[in-house]
């Protein structure tokens, strides 16, 4: 019981990627307990909650687009997929917001799906698909598009720019698609289109994270609304306004983050100090 309610606050207070983990955590371990103990339970699962490359059959089940993210294979997949998406989540989470990553996570992975299945059609593969590997892709790339040249410090390496290890990526699924699970490796590919089309979204002022701000405050209505616009604040002595203060108090800070951000560019996260660290996760 004590564990249970552990895991409760850990959840609450955790961040959107430490409760992405804890919901991959979490149904592996009913799939686990349904395959030692339900096989039929289990089997039937499988089969509703999988990506089916035969287009006839998914037509049939349209919400295993979303649900396959949260299915693994067994427990290196599960596990690979676990540290790649909290790493490649920090990351993500250092230049944008807690709704930007689950829009990315999200419709990145149900790109990743569509991709698998338009491929699936041309190159005659008859198979299913599991696994948040899409999802983490667009993650991936997302970051590699918007600093491409950012460096992560790796171990028994040292630091390494992104685009190199977001390269790396798309050249071990090319190379292993003629070989084995190709299904899997067109999902990836898939996913890091996404994450480069969110940028190039983004950029040109289209925020696909705007969709679950929306989720947010229809469940949340006395929330803060998001909003792209600044602050006019109101004298209501004279009925001017007075934004200026709050823009240079605004602009101070704005100059604070690109001053973490190069740095983070030039040596990698792991470079900050801890209060660096603390006012970038504030500024979220």
């Amino acid at each position: 019981m004590e564990l249970l309610q552990n895991l409760k606050r850990g959840y609450k207070a955790g961040n959107i990627v430490q409760r992405l983990l804890y919901w991959n955590v979490a149904v592996a371990i009913i799939f686990i307990i349904f395959k030692a103990f339900y096989q039929p339970v289990y089997l039937f699962l499988v089969d509703n909650i999988s990506l089916n490359s035969n287009f006839e059959i998914f037509i049939y089940k349209p919400w295993t687009l979303i649900t396959y993210s949260f299915l693994h294979a067994d427990f290196i997949h599960l596990l690979f997929n676990l540290l790649m998406l909290y790493f490649v989540g920090m990351l993500f989470e250092t230049f944008f917001s807690k709704f930007q990553l689950l829009a990315v996570y999200v419709f990145g992975g149900i790109f990743a799906g569509m991709t698998y299945l338009i491929a699936s059609n041309f190159l005659d593969i008859n198979s299913q698909v599991v696994g948040a590997s899409g999802a983490i892709m667009a993650l991936l790339f997302a970051v590699t598009t918007y600093r491409p040249n950012m460096n992560v410090r790796l171990a028994l390496i040292g630091n390494v720019k992104v685009w190199y290890i977001a390269a790396f990526f798309v050249f071990l699924d090319i190379v292993q698609i003629p070989m084995s699970n190709a299904g899997g490796h067109i999902t990836h590919l898939g996913g890091a289109l996404f994450g480069f089309i969110y940028i190039q979204c983004l950029n040109k002022g289209f925020d696909m994270g705007k969709f679950f701000v929306w989720l947010n405050d229809l469940f949340s209505p006395n929330k803060k609304k998001y909003t792209n616009f600044k602050n006019v604040y109101t004298n209501n002595k004279n009925g001017q306004t007075s934004s200026q203060p709050k823009k240079n108090q605004k602009d101070e800070v704005q100059i604070q983050i690109d001053v973490i951000l190069d740095k983070i560019s030039k040596s990698g996260y792991e470079s900050l100090s801890k209060e660096e660290k603390e006012f970038l996760f504030k500024q979220r």
